[in-house]
C-alpha cells in the first residue's frame, strides 16, 4: 500500500519469530491422507467393538435362556416322573420345543434319548401330525431324527453306552419305515412323508453320518459276503437302503429326489476310500438287492460328474453293482465307465513310478504311499472284474446290437483310458483283445474316424483327421472326439495284423469280398488308409514340436494356477497325445513292413515331400539320442544345463522335427537322401577322429601289421577292444607275405581297403564256422558255434566292429546276409517275429502255416513243445517251454507252439551271437544311424545296389594315368567294348577292379579312390587290377577283338591277389 505521508519507498518489515519450515505439497497431501486413514481405522475399530459386544451379549443371553429352558425341561421331566404320568401331546410339544432350542450334543444326549422314547410311544400320533409338509410337527420330527443320527455318529467316537445308541437307532427305524408309514398314513401320504423326511436328512449329511457308523460299528470281515455279520450291521445296512427303496417306488417319480439320494450315496459311501465294512459287506449286499436303482445311479453320476470324485473306489463300486444286461443303459454305462477309468492312468503312474512325475512328487509321506498301495489293490480288483469273460461278452454283444454312434464314442473312450494307463493294456484286458479280432468293429471304427468333422464359422465341415495332418492345434472338445477313436483303432488294428501271416493279410485264400473273415480291409483299401495315417503322423510331429513357443513359461503358469492342478492336466494331455503318436507310428511301421515283404502300395507311396533334410549343412546335423532328450514331444523345451549348451546351440524346430522323423519314420524320406544323411554323419564323425591336429601334423592312428595267410587271427588279436578301443581312427596296414617279409609299398589307403575287404570275406566264410548259409545262400550266425569256439561272443563282437568299420569307411563288400538277421541289426528290438522265419527256413515256415490252418485233429500229428537239434552229428531235444515234452500240441495251443518254435529258431538259438555282433557294430557306427534303414536297405548299404552298371556314369568319373587320356585310341576301344558288354560282364569287370560287383550307392562319383585306368606296357600281357586302389592296368591294345577277348578272359578268370 502507498503511504500518504510523502514516503514513496517501502520499508522492510522485520519478523523476530524465527525462520519457519516450508512444507512441500506432496508432504502435505501425504499427511492429510494418513490422518484420514487413522480416522477411518478408528471408525472401523469402533464398529467392530460394537459388533463384538452385540455378539457376546447375544451369546451370553442365549446361553442364559438355554439354561433356563434346560432347567424348566428337567423340572417338567421330574414332575411327570414323580407322579408317574406320561406327558400328553401338548406337554410333549413343549418339551420338544425346549430341547430343540437348547440342545447340545455334549450336555443333552440323555435328554434326547428320553424324548426319543416318548416319540416311540406316540409314533402313530406324531406321524399323522407330521405328514403335512408345512406343519410344525414335520419340522420338529426332521430335526429330532437328524439329531439322533448325529448323536449315533458322535457316540461311535466316544465310550457311549449301547442303550442310547439302540434308542436312537430304533427311533430312526420306526419313523423312516415304509411299512409303518404306509399302514398309518396310506401309500400316497407315506411316500410324500418319507420323501420330505429323507430330503431333509440327506441334505444335512445323513449318508456321511451313516458311513461313520458303518466304519466304526461293523466288526472286521474275512471275505466279501452280502450277509450281515451282526444285527447292528443289518440295521445300519437298512439305514442305507431305505432311501434307495424310496427311489424305486412307483409314486416317487421325482428325478430331483433320486438324484439327491444317489449323489449323496456316491459322494459319502461309494466314492471315498473303501473301508473293509463297505467293501466286504455294504457293496456286496447292495449288489444283491433286487430293487437297487442302478439306472438312476448312472444318471446321477452323469449329472453330478463334477461334484463326485472319479475315484478308483467308485469304479470298483459301479462294477460291483453292475447289471448283467444293458437294456437302454449301454450308452450311459459306457459314458460312466469312460469318466471313471480316467483315474486308472494316475494310479498306474504313481504305482509304477511313472516318468511324468517329478521326484519330489513321487516321494510322499507314509500315508500317501499307503493310500497309493490301497488304490493299486482296488485297481487290480477292477481289472479282474473288467476281464470277466461273461461281462466282456455281454458288453460286446450289446455293442454289436447297437447302432448309436455315441455308443462307439463312449466305448472307445473306455478302451483309450485302459490303453493309456498300462503299457501292455492290449494284452492285459480281454475287452481290448477281443475287440481287436472283430473286423466289422474295426471297419465301422475307421468309418467313424473319417466322419468326425470340425465345423467352421462359415458352416463348412473339415474332417479332424485333416486338421491333425496339417499340424493344427485343436480344442479339448475336438481332441476328445477324435483322439480316443484314432488311438484305439491304431492299437487294435496293429495287434490284429501282427497276428496275421501274409496269406491272411493279403486274403490269398479268400475269394473277392471275403476279407472280412480275418481282415477288416481289402488290399486296395489299405492304400488310402496307409496314406492317411502317414499324413497324420507328420501332423503329429508338427504338433509335438510346434513352431511358436508359449507366451507364458510353464513355471509361471504353474505358480498362478497351482502346481498340482497344472501338472495333472498337462501330464494327462501330454500322455494322451504321446500315446496317440506312439500307436499311430507303430501301425504305419507295420503296414510299411508288410509292403516291404510284399508290395501292395504304388511306387513312391511312402515318400513325403514335406520332409526337407538339411543336406546343405551336413555338419550341423546329428542323430544322437542325447541331443533329443531336451526336446520333449508335446511338452515343450526344458531348461538346458551348462554341459548341454557346450555341445552346441539349441536345435531349431525344423531340425528337431527332421530328427524325429528320421528316428521314428525314416521311410518317409527317399533312400538316396538317407544315404546322404548317413554319409554326412560319418563325415562329421571322421573329422573328430581322423582330422589333422595342425597343418602338418597328423592325428592318432592305428598301426597294424598282419600276415596275409593269417589275416583273421592276427586282426582278431591286434584289433581287440583291449588293444584298440577306438576303431574309428585312421588305420594303416602293413601286410606280411608267406615268407615273413613285409610286402612292398606304403599304405596310402589302398592296402587298408584290401585288408578290410579280405578280412570280412574271411570272417563271414561259412567254412570258418561263425556263419551258416540258408537255403537261399544267405548268411546268419551259426547256432552251434559254441561247439567250435568257447569265447564266441568276443569273435562276433570283433566281426561286428569290422563290418562297422567298413560302413564307416564307405567300403562296399559283397556279404549276403539273411533278411531276418539284418532285421535284428537295424530294429530297435533284437527279437523278430514268425513272419521272418521264411528267410531262415522257408520249409519250416510253410509247415507252421499249414499247421495253423490244419482242419483235422492236431493231436493226431503227435507234436509236443520240443525241438530236435542236430549238433555236429549229435541230436539233442530242447523244450520250447517248461515241461514242453509232456505238453501235446492241440488245436487250442497250436498258435502258441508256432510262435514258440519261430522264436526258438529266430531268436533264442542265436541271441548271444546277435547281441555281441550288434554291440560290436554299435561300437563303430551308432545304431541310431543304421536304424534309418530297413533290412533290405541295410544290405544295400553294405554291398551296394543290385542295379546295372551305368557305363556313362563310370566313364565320366574315371581317371587315367601312365600316358592314357580320355581320347587315347585304346581308351576309346575300351569304352566301346564295355558298352557292348552284358550286365553280367559289366558287373564282372567292376568286381575285377574294385572287388565289388555292385556300383556305389550314389553313383561312381562316390567311389573312393576313383576308378582309374593305367597303361600296362606290352600287349602280350593280360589286363590286371589293383583292387585296393580301384586301378585297372590295361595294355595298349590296338584291336577291338583282342582287347575284348583278353579283357573277358581276365575278368572271368577269378584271379586273386598279386597277379599284377
Amino acid at each position: 500500500m502507498y503511504s500518504f505521508e510523502g514516503e514513496f519507498r517501502r520499508r522492510p518489515q522485520q519478523n523476530l519469530s524465527g525462520a519457519s519450515k516450508k512444507q512441500e505439497r506432496n508432504e502435505l497431501l501425504q499427511r492429510a491422507q494418513n490422518e484420514r486413514h487413522k480416522r477411518e481405522e478408528l471408525r472401523k475399530r469402533y464398529s467392530s467393538t460394537i459388533l463384538i459386544q452385540a455378539f457376546v451379549r447375544g451369546y451370553l443371553t442365549r446361553q442364559h435362556y438355554k439354561k433356563i429352558q434346560r432347567a424348566e425341561f428337567d423340572q417338567t421331566v421330574q414332575h411327570n416322573s414323580s407322579v408317574g404320568q406320561t406327558p400328553d401331546g401338548q406337554t410333549l410339544a413343549l418339551l420338544i420345543q425346549k430341547l430343540l432350542f437348547f440342545y447340545s450334543e455334549e450336555e443333552d444326549a440323555s435328554r434326547l434319548v428320553w424324548i426319543s422314547q416318548l416319540l416311540l410311544k406316540q409314533h402313530e400320533h406324531i406321524m399323522v401330525a407330521a405328514e403335512r409338509p408345512r406343519d410344525v410337527w414335520t419340522w420338529r420330527l426332521c430335526r429330532l431324527l437328524h439329531m439322533n443320527v448325529a448323536h449315533m455318529a458322535a457316540a461311535t467316537q466316544q465310550a457311549s453306552n449301547r442303550e442310547s445308541l439302540a434308542i436312537s437307532l430304533r427311533t430312526i427305524e420306526v419313523f423312516t419305515s415304509w411299512e409303518i408309514s404306509q399302514r398309518i398314513l396310506g401309500e400316497s401320504k407315506a411316500n410324500a412323508y418319507l420323501t420330505h423326511l429323507f430330503t431333509y436328512l440327506v441334505n444335512r449329511g445323513y449318508f456321511e453320518q451313516v458311513r461313520c457308523l458303518i466304519d466304526n460299528k461293523i466288526p472286521p470281515l474275512l471275505e466279501a459276503s452280502p450277509r450281515p455279520p451282526t444285527q447292528l450291521a443289518a440295521c445300519l445296512f437298512d439305514m442305507v437302503t431305505r432311501p434307495l427303496q424310496l427311489v424305486t417306488t412307483s409314486q416317487s417319480n421325482s428325478s430331483e429326489f433320486s438324484g439327491l439320494i444317489l449323489h449323496a450315496l456316491c459322494r459319502h459311501i461309494l466314492a471315498p476310500p473303501l473301508t473293509e465294512p463297505v467293501k466286504l459287506f455294504i457293496i456286496p449286499a447292495l449288489a444283491e438287492l433286487a430293487y437297487f436303482p442302478f439306472r438312476e445311479l448312472l444318471e446321477a453320476l452323469k449329472l453330478n460328474a463334477h461334484s463326485v470324485p472319479a475315484s478308483t473306489w467308485l469304479l470298483f463300486a459301479v462294477l460291483s453293482l453292475e447289471w448283467r444286461h444293458f437294456d437302454g443303459l449301454l450308452l450311459i454305462y459306457l459314458q460312466i465307465l469312460a469318466s471313471l477309468t480316467v483315474n486308472i492312468s494316475r494310479v498306474y503312474s504313481v504305482s509304477n513310478g511313472g516318468a511324468l512325475h517329478n521326484s519330489h512328487e513321487a516321494s510322499g509321506d507314509d500315508s500317501d504311499s499307503e493310500m497309493d498301495h490301497e488304490d493299486s489293490n482296488v485297481l487290480e480288483q477292477c481289472v479282474e472284474m473288467l476281464n470277466e469273460l461273461s461281462r466282456v461278452q455281454t458288453l460286446l454283444l450289446a455293442v454289436d446290437l447297437s447302432e448309436d454312434p455315441q455308443v462307439l464314442q463312449a466305448l472307445c473312450q473306455v478302451c483309450h483310458n485302459l490303453l493309456v494307463a498300462h503299457k501292455f493294456a492290449i494284452h492285459k484286458y480281454k475287452l481290448l483283445y477281443m475287440l481287436a479280432f472283430k473286423p466289422t468293429f474295426l471297419r465301422h471304427l475307421w468309418t467313424a474316424i473319417l466322419s468326425v468333422c470340425q465345423t467352421s464359422l462359415f458352416g463348412s465341415a473339415t474332417p479332424l483327421l485333416h486338421v491333425i495332418s496339417r499340424g493344427i492345434a485343436m480344442s479339448h472338445e475336438d481332441s476328445d472326439r477324435i483322439v480316443p477313436l484314432l488311438a484305439v483303432f491304431c492299437s487294435l488294428f496293429g495287434l490284429l495284423i501282427a497276428t496275421l501271416h501274409d496269406s491272411e493279410f493279403y486274403a490269398d485264400d479268400n475269394p473277392a469280398g471275403a476279407f472280412l473273415t480275418t481282415m477288416p480291409f481289402s488290399v486296395p483299401e489299405l492304400v488310402p488308409l496307409s496314406l492317411t495315417l502317414k499324413e497324420v503322423c507328420l501332423g503329429l510331429v508338427e504338433l509335438a514340436f510346434p513352431d511358436s513357443r508359449p507366451s507364458v513359461r510353464d513355471d509361471c503358469r504353474s505358480a498362478v494356477r497351482g502346481r498340482e492342478q497344472h501338472s495333472a492336466a498337462s501330464n494327462q494331455e501330454t500322455q494322451m497325445w504321446a500315446h496317440l503318436f506312439k500307436v499311430t507310428v507303430g501301425l504305419v511301421r507295420q503296414l510299411h513292413a508288410r509292403d516291404i515283404r510284399r508290395p501292395f502300395c504304388p511306387e513312391g507311396h511312402w515318400i513325403s515331400k514335406q520332409v526337407m533334410l538339411p543336406l546343405d549343412k551336413p555338419s550341423d546335423f546329428t542323430l544322437r539320442r542325447h541331443r533329443l532328450r531336451n526336446y520333449r514331444p508335446f511338452q515343450g523345451l526344458r531348461a538346458f544345463t551348462r554341459e548341454e549348451l557346450e555341445e552346441g546351440p539349441p536345435l531349431s524346430t525344423k531340425e528337431v522335427r527332421t530328427m524325429t522323423i528320421l528316428r521314428e519314420l525314416p521311410f518317409l524320406v527317399a533312400f538316396q537322401e538317407r544315404v546322404l544323411v548317413f554319409q554326412s554323419l560319418v563325415l562329421k564323425d571322421k573329422m573328430e577322429h581322423q582330422g589333422e591336429h595342425s597343418h602338418f601334423l597328423q592325428g592318432p592312428s592305428i598301426q597294424l601289421a598282419v600276415r596275409r595267410n593269417y589275416l583273421y587271427e592276427d586282426a582278431f588279436d591286434k584289433l581287440s577292444p583291449e588293444n584298440e578301443p577306438e576303431l574309428r581312427l585312421r588305420m594303416r596296414v602293413q601286410l606280411v607275405n608267406a615268407a615273413g617279409m613285409d610286402e612292398a609299398g606304403v599304405d596310402g589307403g589302398g592296402v587298408f581297403r584290401e585288408f578290410l575287404s579280405e578280412l570280412l570275406k574271411t570272417a563271414f566264410d561259412p567254412n570258418r564256422g561263425f556263419f551258416r548259409l540258408t537255403k537261399d545262400n544267405q548268411l546268419y550266425p551259426n547256432p552251434n558255434v559254441h561247439l567250435l569256439v568257447d569265447d564266441f561272443p568276443r569273435h562276433y563282437y570283433f566281426i561286428g566292429r569290422i563290418l562297422g568299420k567298413a560302413l564307416y569307411e564307405n567300403l562296399l563288400v559283397e556279404i549276403p546276409l539273411a533278411e531276418f538277421f539284418l532285421s535284428k541289426l537295424v530294429s530297435r528290438y533284437s527279437d523278430v517275429d514268425v513272419h521272418h522265419l521264411a528267410s531262415l527256413d522257408p520249409i519250416m515256415y510253410r509247415n507252421l502255416l499249414s499247421l495253423k490252418s490244419y482242419e483235422g485233429d492236431v493231436a493226431d500229428l503227435g507234436l509236443d513243445f520240443t525241438v530236435l537239434n542236430d549238433e555236429l552229428g549229435e541230436r539233442r531235444v530242447d523244450e520250447l517251454k517248461s515241461g514242453g515234452s509232456n505238453i501235446p500240441v492241440t488245436a487250442s495251443n497250436r498258435i502258441e507252439y508256432i510262435h514258440l518254435m519261430a522264436d526258438y529258431k529266430l531268436n533264442k538259438q542265436i541271441r548271444a551271437q546277435c547281441s555281441a555282433f550288434k554291440q560290436g557294430l554299435a561300437n563303430v557306427v551308432p545304431l541310431e544311424w543304421l536304424q534309418m534303414f530297413n533290412n533290405k536297405e541295410f544290405q544295400v548299404l553294405i554291398s551296394g545296389a543290385q542295379i546295372p552298371v551305368d557305363v556313362e556314369d563310370l566313364k565320366q568319373h574315371t581317371n587315367y594315368t601312365g600316358g592314357y587320356a580320355s581320347d587315347h585310341p585304346t581308351i576309346r576301344l575300351f569304352w566301346k567294348v564295355v558298352e557292348n558288354f552284358t550286365d553280367v560282364q559289366r558287373s564282372q569287370l567292376l568286381k575285377f577292379v574294385t572287388s565289388c560287383s555292385r556300383p556305389p550307392l550314389l553313383g561312381f562319383k562316390e567311389l573312393d579312390p576313383p576308378f582309374c585306368i593305367q597303361h600296362a606296357g606290352s600287349v602280350d600281357r593280360l589286363p590286371t587290377a589293383s583292387t585296393c586302389m580301384n586301378l585297372l592296368k590295361l595294355p595298349e591294345f590296338g584291336e577291338e577283338v583282342v582287347l575284348r577277348d583278353k579283357l573277358l578272359y581276365a575278368i572271368q578268370a577269378g584271379a586273386g591277389f598279386e597277379l599284377s
